[in-house]
């Protein structure tokens, strides 16, 4: 509990005229999970290392079956972002989430802990 983990799930690219280092950026989704509530969060890292964090919300969330976690997400708040089409289940100890893309496909990312 009170654990923060951590995903890449994208990455944002962009064509400049010129030779601009800074034109592109990584995109993690982060779970901080607490007993009951889990805090949800995409944070953007530009190839120059400027942080932007765009806070998706807390929501109730709980495991099933010993391993779906099961997040009761608001659909307002996940709108257009990676949250919105996430599950999440526990295998081998490890946190998985997979994304159904828009091109519907589904992608597997490890959530690691974060140091």
């Amino acid at each position: 509990m009170h654990t923060e983990f951590i995903a890449k799930v994208g990455a944002v690219y962009e064509e400049t005229p010129d030779d601009n280092p800074c034109a592109g950026s990584e995109i993690y989704l982060t779970l901080l999970f607490d007993k009951k509530q889990v805090y949800v969060a995409e944070k953007e890292i530009s190839s120059c290392d400027k942080e932007t964090i765009h806070e998706i919300g807390t929501f109730d969330w709980k495991l099933k079956n010993g391993k779906e976690i099961k997040i009761d997400f608001i659909p307002q708040k996940i709108q257009g972002t990676y949250a919105e089409n996430l599950l999440l289940e526990v295998r081998d100890k490890k946190i998985i989430g997979r994304i159904t893309h828009l091109n519907g496909k589904v992608i597997e990312y490890v959530f690691k802990e974060k140091n």
